[in-house]
């Protein structure tokens, strides 16, 4: 018996999309603003534009693939339609590590941040014989067990309380930058700062280089540890089966990510050096701007508080976030025989996959257990920087193999360049972003000994799991690269050879192929110029030919790809040539209304417009003329 499996709902508008992107990153600054500042000390503000320059290529490259392929899964997806299941699997495996690292890692932050704000609670513990659990450990498995359950009846409800936390935070943080700069930030103070570069000490985590100094090793260090506050948005990705109008709101929460979240972070960094000395941020790593914004001159005893509370929801979103990512992801991932199939099973009642929540979501609870953050975040950055590059080559591979693809929005400007025979297509910023995610990535394997190993045995162990998984359980290929015509793209550009009567109202014409269609079709402007026709109208190829070109202007303006053609003989034989040339997928003609006589009395080529109809059914297409 074939299990019914269901389909996710599409409850996500535009801004929830925007804040399960925002909620997953805008938390890092609470916990990366004080470790950063450790290893790169004054040039904090550059490790985290270095990884803000990785992190908008990321988001916009999520703008560009997510509503073009909208399915949950993100890049474990766009790798699979772009290369195999091998690589689908490398990229969806490594992310699962980062969303189950987020789930935890923010959990025990937020738990962190309320013990700030109910000391009370710090006095919980709980032996039970072998181990005892500490008051951070069961805040934060309580917490995750309550986001468990709003993501088990449905993504709304979690979607809100992200949308809700999120909302509330750029609030406070607007409110935090207003009167910081206003009030406390010191010119003099930050250009003395600024110029440290890195840390003088040595410390024990770090991998030290020979090549390096001291200092460069640990501002280095820093770059890594600052990426950590750019992770998340591919959040955004996930939940797009979920996302009503994808092709509207996706780009729209992805281009909106790209700009607050890098404008967050260095306006954050910025500020705490102009404001305190580096010591007394990296004193309280724990509660890093709260410490900032208690030396503030005006409200800041009152405001820490109130900062206290932003950081703990805003943890709470971002563990929230994982809990999207890691269901949707895996769910994905046996959709398309990456694991068990039994994982993609959605709830016949709430439309969430339950499975895979209480899966993932458990396993996430048990690693906030033993309260441990240094151990959480020393493994972050692994699964995600594999994912951005492999999500970053896919863009390129697909701007190549899927040129037909309709996609509402693309990465622009791009550069073309011939490899092997074939020309290639790249975006200038995902250029930009390869060359800065690899050498992150390059400096993450050098500098961090505990992630390089532990990342490593973590896709290791993956890799032969799903080999034996593949071979012995599907009794398939471990590579296959059929598997990728699952993933269907949303749509196709189409070619439209759009006949317009000599001299048509230009605006007419432009306001009824906006009405009708959108920018995945490709318009080619035909006007023919009949010699029946002459004794009507004095007819001017060159003055036609400028009516048209003023239509172009108009529809190119909008996004279209356009072109024109004058033509003089037979319109029937025109539009017959169009059909059977391959050169259009439909013929259009503008009439002025759908009644027979309408049709007769808005065109001489009334018998002719019949004539192809009923040669090429479906094929032909009538617009009534919007005016």
């Amino acid at each position: 018996m074939v299990e019914e499996r269901g389909s996710l709902k599409r409850e996500v508008g535009w801004f929830g999309s925007f804040a399960m992107g925002y909620g997953d990153v805008g938390a890092d600054i609470f916990i990366a603003l004080g470790v950063t500042m450790l290893y790169a000390g004054g040039a904090a503000p550059l490790a985290f534009l270095i990884g803000s320059i990785a992190y908008v290529a990321i988001a916009l490259c999520y703008g560009e693939l997510a509503p073009a392929y909208p399915y949950a899964g993100g890049v474990q997806v766009y790798s699979l339609r772009a290369w195999n299941t091998l690589l689908s699997f490398i990229a969806g495996w490594a992310l699962m590590l980062d969303y189950l690292l987020c789930i935890s890692l923010f959990a025990t932050a937020s738990a962190g941040y309320l013990h700030f704000i109910l000391p009370q609670l710090t006095a919980l513990s709980l032996d039970l014989g072998l181990i005892e659990l500490n008051s951070l450990g069961m805040t934060s498995a309580l917490l995750v067990a309550i986001l468990l359950a709003l993501n088990y009846i449905g993504i709304k409800y979690s979607a809100w309380l992200i949308s809700s936390v999120v909302a509330f935070s750029i609030a406070v943080q607007s409110l935090i930058f207003l009167i910081g700069y206003l009030t406390s930030f010191d010119l003099e103070l930050f250009l003395k700062q600024v110029q440290k570069f890195g840390s003088g000490e040595i410390l024990p985590e770090v991998e030290y280089v020979s090549l390096f100094d001291v200092h460069t090793n640990n501002f280095l260090y820093g770059v890594t540890i600052a990426m950590a506050s750019f992770i998340g948005v591919e959040s955004i990705a996930q939940a797009a089966e979920e996302t009503r109008s994808p092709h509207r709101w996706i780009p729209r929460a992805a281009k909106l990510a790209a700009l607050a979240v890098p404008l967050s972070v260095l306006l954050m960094s910025v500020l705490a050096l102009g404001v305190t000395e580096i010591d007394t941020v990296i004193d309280s790593i724990e509660n890093p701007v709260a410490a900032l914004v208690n030396e503030f001159k005006f409200f800041g005893e009152e405001m820490a508080l109130i900062v206290a509370l932003t950081a703990m929801i805003m943890s709470l979103a971002s563990s929230n976030t994982g809990v999207i990512g890691v269901s949707r992801l895996t769910a994905s991932m046996g959709k398309h025989s990456l694991l068990p199939q039994w994982l993609y099973r959605v709830h016949p009642k709430f439309g969430t996959p339950h499975r895979t929540i209480l899966l993932f979501g458990g396993i996430g609870l048990f690693l906030t257990l033993p309260g441990d953050i240094p151990l959480l975040a020393s493994l972050y950055n692994f699964g995600a920087l594999i994912g951005y590059l492999i999500l970053l080559l896919s863009v390129i591979a697909l701007r190549q193999s899927e040129r037909n693809v309709y996609r509402p929005w693309q990465l622009r400007p791009s550069f073309s360049f011939r490899w092997g025979g074939k020309e290639f297509t790249v975006p200038l910023l995902v250029a930009i972003g390869l060359v800065t995610t690899c050498g992150i990535f390059a400096l993450y394997l050098m500098l961090h000994p505990l992630g390089r190993i532990m990342g490593g045995v973590w896709m290791v162990v993956g890799i032969l799991g799903y080999a034996l998984y593949r071979r012995r359980a599907l009794r398939s290929a471990v590579i296959d690269t059929s598997e990728r015509e699952l993933v269907i793209p949303a749509g196709y550009r189409m070619s439209l050879t759009v006949f317009v009567r000599p001299y048509e109202n230009p605006d007419h014409v432009v306001k009824t192929l906006t009405s009708y269609t959108d920018t995945r079709f490709d318009i080619k402007l035909v006007s023919v110029l009949e010699t029946e026709m002459a004794g009507e109208v004095a007819l001017d190829s060159e003055n036609v030919a400028r009516e048209l070109e003023r239509i172009a202007s108009k529809l190119r303006s909008k996004g279209y790809v356009v072109k024109y053609e004058v033509r003089v003989g037979d319109f029937e034989e025109s539009a017959v040539e169009e059909l059977t040339s391959g050169t259009a997928d439909f013929v259009v003609y503008l009439v002025r209304g759908f009644e027979k006589a309408s049709v007769l009395k808005s065109s001489a080529h009334s018998s002719k417009i019949h004539s192809v109809l009923t040669k090429f059914p479906g094929r032909v297409v009538l617009l009534k003329k919007t005016v």
